[in-house]
């Protein structure tokens, strides 16, 4: 079910969010009121999930986010930032270690049904913006998941501590390659790929 908007009139003909409204876990939003508004008009949510499934088996833990959705003519543009936490192999040692991330969002979402109209309108494929669905409802969630691999470092390496790797680490086997362990670039490789099936 899409989450609903708080908001009230500010007495010019235009909704504006009060303060940020929490959304736990969820992360499908009805932005149907907002698409009627005037560009500029605006939300803001303060976003907690306890899990944001990253790329198998990689997975996010204690995601927040916190969100500005702006009416602009094509659709509405959702900008703020986001942290959360995940498990990473470290490409010195090969051992498995938590790591904070963090970044920047900003990404543009386009209706695919006219909210005056309701007429279907023709999304252009530019690879680079998402779907508003015809309940007008817009679902974070691959946003939440494309921005927050894209926060991940390349390398991963669970500490200047780290003793690297060594000749007794499981069983003798031969120090890693410079592929091995980088599990970020393989999901990127994964995202332009399937980028590319869909063009």
């Amino acid at each position: 079910m899409c989450s609903r908007w708080q908001h009230v009139n500010n007495g010019e003909g235009r909704t504006v969010a009060t303060e940020p409204t929490p959304i736990n876990n969820d992360t499908v939003l009805n932005v149907a009121q907002l698409l009627k508004e005037q560009v500029g008009g605006k939300r803001v949510y303060a976003l907690t999930l306890d899990a944001l499934p990253l790329d198998d088996p990689m997975m996010a833990r204690d995601v927040t986010a916190q969100l500005k959705l702006t009416r602009i003519a094509d659709g509405i543009l959702v900008t703020g930032s986001l942290a959360g936490r995940t498990r990473l192999e470290c490409v010195r040692c090969l051992e498995e270690f938590d790591t904070d991330f963090g970044g920047d969002v900003e990404a543009e979402f386009r209706p695919t049904i006219d909210i005056a109209s309701g007429m279907l309108v023709e999304v252009d494929d530019d690879g680079e913006s998402f779907e508003i669905d015809d309940n007008h409802c817009l679902d974070l969630a691959e946003m939440l998941r494309q921005v927050s691999i894209l926060t991940l470092p390349i390398r991963p390496v669970c500490g200047d501590d780290c003793p690297g790797f060594t000749s007794e680490f499981r069983g003798g086997e031969e120090p890693p390659t410079e592929e091995a362990g980088d599990e970020r670039l393989a999901v990127l490789e994964k995202l332009l790929d399937d980028s590319r099936g869909n063009s």
